[in-house]
């Protein structure tokens, strides 16, 4: 008897929405609103979840508790009986996947909701969907990694997206960080589908960031915002590396030290360098003496040219004209 009254009133909804196609000049949102037949005792929603139409409900009476649901629902602008919805017929749970069902966001659909407590119905519910209109939009799935000035927002979405499904939405991104609010929309080519990463750069290391991911329609409807999910990003994570070549730079040059004193030191050893430890007899004598540089240069000439007679033309220098030739020449007479 319940299902034969619900069909009278979804049947009463075509024929006046065939009178409207017919000649009267009412608007279309006008005319689901004001033939709005909605039982007061049930909450219903519909809303994008992963992309996937979801239609959940809420007894107001708490006092009731059915043990499955039963849903119908028929396309108001076509004059058919009820359908039940196959995956949602007999179902103990409060909601119900409409996606392969309802693909047109076009169309209003009017929708029964029937609980039972073993064979006996408890209540039936009704109301009126247009999914253009009514539809929220949860956001999306993500995940973000932080790094020392940067953080990676990957976003999941489903690998295929019907575009009926899309509704011309686009994605923000919100950064959160001491009371500060920064909004970025990516530009995602093609339809929403699949993961697609994005990279909040320009951050300031050891900073508190928050991030919330959402879904905006073009009608500028009410968004519903995703948790915050945050990260304190890292003073050093990505400078440990240069802080490990810098000491391994300073290694590198006590290790060379290392290997070029312990070469002279052997060169020295095996005697092909020889270091003298005193200065020589000549230089001693004439420094003690108070001697010019090139006084000490003649002696020292002197004393070889007296082991090498064939040297001892040689044994003087040339001095610029400018000297006075009359003081003593620094060349020792035979």
């Amino acid at each position: 008897m319940l299902l034969s009254q619900n069909a009278f009133i979804v049947r009463s909804l075509n024929l006046v929405l065939m009178e409207y196609n017919c000649g009267f000049q009412i608007s279309m949102p006008f005319f689901f609103f004001s033939l709005d037949y909605t039982d007061e005792s049930c909450t219903f929603k519909i809303s994008l979840r992963n992309f996937r139409s979801i239609l959940s409900w809420e007894l107001k009476n708490h006092s009731i508790v059915p043990t499955h649901y039963t849903l119908l629902y028929t396309i108001m602008s076509k004059p058919e009986d009820l359908k039940v919805v196959k995956n949602c017929a007999n179902t103990t749970r409060s909601f119900c996947d409409l996606t392969d069902e309802w693909r047109s966001t076009h169309e209003a659909y009017v929708t029964i909701l029937e609980g039972f407590s073993g064979n006996t119905t408890l209540f039936s519910c009704s109301h009126n969907f247009w999914l253009a209109i009514d539809m929220s939009f949860e956001p999306p799935e993500f995940e973000i990694v932080g790094f020392t000035n940067h953080i990676n927002v990957m976003v999941k979405f489903p690998s295929i997206v019907e575009e009926e499904l899309q509704f011309d939405l686009s994605l923000v991104i919100e950064e959160q960080s001491e009371g500060i609010v920064k909004k970025h929309k990516p530009e995602i080519k093609g339809n929403l589908s699949g993961n697609f990463t994005y990279i909040i750069d320009k951050l300031i290391p050891n900073t508190n960031y928050c991030v919330s991911v959402y879904l905006e329609h073009s009608d500028e409807q009410a968004v519903i915002k995703s948790p915050l999910k945050c990260t304190l990003l890292p003073p050093g994570q990505e400078s440990e590396s240069a802080e490990s070549a810098k000491i391994g730079g300073i290694i590198t040059v006590f290790l060379i030290a290392l290997v070029l004193t312990s070469t002279i030191v052997t060169l020295k050893w095996i005697g092909y360098i020889c270091l003298r430890n005193s200065l020589p007899k000549v230089l001693r004598q004439g420094l003690a003496k108070g001697w010019s540089a090139v006084a000490i240069h003649r002696r020292s000439h002197n004393a070889l040219q007296s082991e090498t007679p064939e040297l001892k033309q040689s044994s003087c220098l040339s001095f610029p004209s400018s000297w006075d030739y009359k003081r003593a020449s620094l060349c020792p007479s035979d």
